[in-house]
């Protein structure tokens, strides 16, 4: 009998054994869900757990964690949390409602409408534009941000993806749509954002040609405003001339501004212009020149508006000011 409770000990060793090694090949690795088809596959199997269409107030994923808030089907007043581990999805376990979620019919998007497939690509092109030391995905949470919107400030706007990066000596943040277009890498907290001044004929240019190859060089432009370290454009909205929309570059590149959609006023001195109609790199030469005339060669730009302004009823001319 007391060989026979050894041998049934061992072999409840080597099970366990095997089973503990089974798991550790399932369990991912440190940024496998940022990479490859692990976080597909963890969405696939939240899925398949709840088994019907279902939206999402959030999906959280960092180096060992696939997580989502999903909207019960069943009952939408109820929000579940769903973890994906190992291969394995447990839940639903109930969330409580907040300032952020409370409201889940405009909290919410739908699951299906993610693209975890797009995942490693805008992953990698966020720490390729974030060019810092060391950079790597720390984590990513999906939901609705608080943004300016035409009703209430402080509303939700668009859901995207939170992408953090983390490096030796500094931290960027990033966003992405959720197909997966990365939109952009926030770069303000960074040494680079320090040093970055806009007012440079080669920065001029590529702010330029961004706003050309994303809008067109035949693009209408109400006013162009210059500032030390970064620039803006108003432009009248396509759809609705009647509003405005603003446009920024500096050291994070080309970003629409998601501001309030501003009414366009048009007075009898103020009209548009086309964009293929200025060199934005002269603007530097002018900052000399004015240094050069004020003999304030260490003087910095307050700002230089770029505008169209009739000075009589014949006559057009762009009035510069700064």
């Amino acid at each position: 009998m007391k060989n026979l409770s050894v041998n049934c000990s061992v072999i409840a060793l080597l099970i366990f054994v095997g089973l503990g090694c089974k798991l550790t090949g399932l369990l991912p690795g440190k940024g496998d869900f940022f990479k490859g088809d692990s976080a597909q596959k963890a969405a696939a199997a939240v899925k398949e757990k709840i088994g019907k269409p279902f939206n999402v107030s959030e999906v959280f994923i960092d180096d060992d964690e696939f997580r989502v808030h999903a909207q019960d089907p069943n009952n939408p007043k109820n929000l579940d949390e769903y973890k994906y581990i190992a291969g394995f999805v447990t839940g639903p376990n109930p969330v409580k409602l907040n300032g952020m979620n409370e409201n889940l019919e405009k909290s919410s998007f739908p699951f299906d409408e993610i693209n975890f497939a797009a995942i490693p690509e805008f992953a990698r092109q966020a720490i390729e534009q974030a060019g810092i030391e060391g950079g790597e995905i720390y984590r990513m949470t999906f939901q609705r941000g608080f943004a300016i919107t035409d009703n209430a400030v402080g509303s939700l706007g668009g859901a995207r993806w939170h992408i953090e990066i983390k490096g030796t000596r500094e931290d960027v943040s990033a966003a992405a749509d959720p197909k997966g277009k990365l939109l952009g890498v926030d770069l303000s907290r960074t040494s680079r954002a320090k040093d970055y001044k806009v007012i440079t004929k080669e920065e001029l240019q590529k702010a330029q040609d961004a706003l050309k190859n994303a809008l067109g060089a035949d693009t209408k432009v109400l006013e162009i405003i210059i500032y030390e370290t970064s620039l803006s454009w108003s432009i009248p909205n396509r759809q609705n001339p009647n509003v405005q929309d603003s446009y920024q570059y500096g050291v994070n590149g080309l970003t629409n501004k998601e501001l309030v959609k501003m009414p366009t006023i048009k007075t009898s001195i103020r009209e548009d212009f086309s964009l293929s109609e200025i060199n934005l790199p002269d603007a530097a030469a002018f900052v000399e020149k004015a240094r050069e005339r004020t003999n304030m060669p260490d003087a910095t730009v307050s700002l230089i508006s770029i505008r169209r302004e009739a000075i009589s009823v014949t006559s057009k001319v762009f009035q510069t000011t700064k």
